[in-house]
């Protein structure tokens, strides 16, 4: 009796391990499914982003366009137009230049970390002993 009752145990152990295999296999299945489907999802967002960013900046200067043209009704010469529309864009840009020219002045870019950290052991280390 006793050894049959073993033989049911390894018969129960090999299902147990065989359905486990095949729901194991099953999860994956769905899991490959539905990361195809989030990746396919992500990939058409990605590509409505990009085309969204593409028009606004062909607006952008489909209105850069139109404000020249307007300029050069009025004023008469579309040269000045563009200089006028062009303005405060090199204004900013002129602005910008300047702060970051600041930034990476060679002024800052010092060690000041390494200064600190220096100055701080000199503080904190004993005086040296004089010899006589």
């Amino acid at each position: 009796m006793g050894e049959r009752s073993s033989e049911h145990i390894v018969v129960l152990l090999v299902d147990a391990v065989r359905e486990a295999a095949r729901l194991t296999a099953r999860t994956l299945e769905l899991a490959r499914v539905e990361t195809d489907g989030n990746i396919r999802a992500l990939a058409g967002l990605a590509a409505k982003v990009l085309a969204i960013a593409v028009l606004v900046v062909s607006a952008f200067f489909v209105f850069l366009d139109a404000a020249v043209k307007l300029l050069a009704a009025l004023i008469g010469s579309e040269a000045l137009g563009a200089v006028i529309v062009a303005a405060p864009f090199l204004g900013v840009a002129a602005i910008l230049g300047l702060m970051g020219a600041r930034r990476i002045a060679l002024h800052n870019l010092e060690p000041w970390r390494t200064m600190r950290e220096a100055e701080r052991i000199v503080r904190l280390s004993p005086p040296a002993p004089s010899s006589r």
